[in-house]
């Protein structure tokens, strides 16, 4: 049985507010919890532009936590349903997430 249960204004983390020409979708406070769990609310904007260089793999010492890491690039994945924007540099950073090291976790905090 299906019921109306009205105007949705937050569904799985995406905030809908509607207007005259229909749906937007925001996910601020998505974006405030990702940076509280990375204790980075206090953190300044930066540009940053992406390399479409190929990757190198440098000698680097593994991640100390990788759970952590994937914990974040998965909510990162979550994210790029609204900011489109940041699709290609989440999709490089994850083609890591099995063995990621020091330098990818660089990459992860400027990108949060």
């Amino acid at each position: 049985m299906l019921c109306d249960l009205g105007a949705v204004y937050y569904f799985l983390g995406i905030e809908v507010q509607s207007t005259g020409m229909g749906l937007m979708l925001f996910q601020h406070k998505y974006i405030l919890d990702i940076l509280t769990r990375a204790s980075m609310t206090s953190c300044k904007l930066v540009d940053t532009q992406v390399s479409l260089l190929k990757v190198t793999i440098l000698p680097d010492n593994p991640f100390s936590d990788p759970t952590w890491f994937c914990q974040i690039m998965g909510a990162f994945q979550y994210l790029t349903f609204t900011h489109t924007d940041i699709c290609f540099a989440i999709n490089r950073v994850s083609q890591f997430i099995h063995a990621p090291i020091v330098s990818h976790w660089v990459v992860v905090m400027r990108i949060i």
